[in-house]
């Protein structure tokens, strides 16, 4: 800078000082009162009006403390900056200006609040919503209404704790079914001067159950023809059918449809019809009607009864609509009842009773029948012996033995022949031919009909064809107790007898006795 220059910028210097001297240095602060929302930023200036010299800011609280945010400063002017407002920021806050060494400072109040969204209005329970704002904050009262259309059903003010910061605030409100249908509103307001009209009152408005809630009368079906059941709430309602027990849903419309009922779906349908705030359910029952299912049939106790033995036989039908039962078979009269189950008692089962037991079931819809075979066991009874063509025989002749028992299990059937000791022939199906008779041959025979209940003996005796006298025949019956019974009373029987078996019925009793 030449000489010139230099001597022009120190007159301007000189004119500044003597206009500055001529004012009065005063301290000046913006804004006087700030207002804003937890999160948003703060620009505080501080400025040096008519200071002749460089000043200096000081930055603090009523109470002498430091305070938040970035503090920027110059000559004549000082910036105190908040990024993120917070609620320990709510401060009465001091700036200090010192024009060499005269001292002047301006206050402001800082304003902090949180109203960030709309409440929610939820169930508590059946008969009590409550209203939840999230985040708020305010150092001055708060105010809750419940309305109602026009009317305040509800005023709460709220009081908060500002070293707690950001709180949920609640309040509950009890209902009933008079509010059915109309809607009911939470809103809240922050009585603080500043704040936006756009957030100085937050609301929410929700209906308060459906306006009207109907549901189809208990319906009775018939297998096979298709069921609707039908539910209606207003339009505001979201609708679920379920059948109780099972948790699938069957439908979200009005109607549900069953195409083709089946027994299994008779029982209990809930609708249910729902708002944001209130559930209502209802409840339809569905009976479903046919021909009886197949009857149920039963022998106790069970398996094959021995002869002697108590059984009870029992039908059971699971018809909804009144049925007719009906036991008949084997040698049972038959019996007929207008119940849902019956039972036939037979205090000593014989073994003629075994058989084709059937139940009938029978309604105005159709019948179904079910059967059981009931086979009695028993020892040997009623065994015969036949002789063909005569029990009166000449040399050298041909005969035939027929033999037959009554029992279960089947018996079987042992000729033996009283010679020389016994000799056994065995035969499946009760048939024994003996050929080329001699004289030897003549004398007592033995058949055995045994199972493993018991047994029976029959005898018969083959004379000579001269003899006048005929085929006499005996019958020993012994009951068995056990195997060891059988055994016991077949050996004295047939003591100190020798036993030889043959598969087949056809012999020569010659070639046999070795004659």
């Amino acid at each position: 800078m030449n000489g010139e220059n230099q001597l022009t910028f120190a007159l301007w210097i000189m004119t500044l000082r003597l206009i500055a001297g001529t004012g009065k240095f005063r301290a000046q602060l913006e804004p006087n009162v700030a207002v804003k929302h937890v999160n948003e930023s703060l620009e505080l200036v501080c400025t040096a009006l008519d200071c002749p010299s460089e000043a200096t800011f000081t930055w603090k609280t009523l109470e002498d403390i430091s305070v938040g945010g970035v503090m920027k400063s110059n000559q004549t002017t000082s910036l105190k900056t908040y990024n993120r407002i917070m609620t320990e920021d709510e401060k009465t806050v001091v700036c200090q200006v010192d024009c060499g060494g005269l001292k002047e400072q301006r206050t402001t109040k800082i304003h902090v609040y949180s109203f960030p969204s709309d409440p929610v209005i939820s169930r508590k329970n059946n008969l009590t919503l409550m209203c939840t704002f999230r985040s708020v904050y305010t150092s001055k009262f708060f105010k809750l209404h419940w309305v109602l259309g026009d009317n305040v059903l509800q005023d709460e003010e709220i009081t908060f704790d500002v070293h707690k910061g950001v709180q949920d605030v609640s309040s509950e409100y009890p209902m009933s079914d008079e509010y059915l249908g109309k809607n009911i509103t939470c809103r809240g307001v922050l009585n603080l001067s500043g704040i936006p009209e756009g957030q100085k009152v937050r609301s929410v408005t929700a209906q308060y159950g459906p306006a009207f809630f109907n549901i189809s009368s208990n319906t009775t079906v018939k297998v096979g023809e298709r069921l609707e059941l039908r539910c209606d709430a207003d339009g505001q309602s979201d609708l679920t059918w379920r059948k109780l027990g099972k948790s699938e849903v069957l439908s979200r419309d009005k109607v549900t449809v069953i195409e083709n009922v089946t027994w299994s779906d008779a029982g209990m349908y809930e609708c249910e019809a729902s708002t944001k705030l209130v559930s209502l359910r209802s409840k339809v029952g569905v009976t479903v009607q046919g021909p009886p299912n197949f009857p149920k049939l039963r022998l106790s106790p069970a398996g094959n009864p021995r002869a002697g033995d108590y059984v009870t036989i029992t039908c059971d039908s699971d018809s909804v609509l009144p049925v007719q039962l009906t036991i008949s078979g084997a040698s049972l009269n038959q019996v007929e009842k207008h119940i849902s189950s019956i039972s036939i008692n037979i205090p000593s089962i014989q073994f003629k009773d075994s058989g084709l037991y059937f139940c009938d079931a029978k309604n105005e819809l159709g019948s179904k029948r079910s059967s059981i075979n009931i086979t009695v066991q028993a020892p040997p009874r009623n065994s015969t012996v036949l002789v063909y063509p005569s029990a009166q025989v000449m040399e050298a002749q041909n005969i035939t033995v027929h033999c037959s028992t009554v029992s279960f299990p089947p018996a079987s059937i042992i000729l033996m022949r009283e010679a020389d000791g016994f000799q056994e022939f065995r035969s499946t199906n009760g048939t024994f031919h003996l050929f080329n008779l001699k004289s030897e041959d003549m004398g007592t025979y033995i058949v055995n009909f045994t199972n493993e209940l018991g047994y029976e003996v029959q005898t018969f005796e083959l004379i000579k064809e001269q003899q006048t006298t005929t085929a006499i025949l005996t019958k020993t019956i012994v009951p068995a107790v056990s195997s060891m019974s059988l055994l016991t009373a077949i050996a004295l029987l047939l003591r100190h007898l020798r036993r030889t078996k043959r598969k087949s019925s056809d012999f020569n009793l010659g070639e046999v006795l070795d004659i």
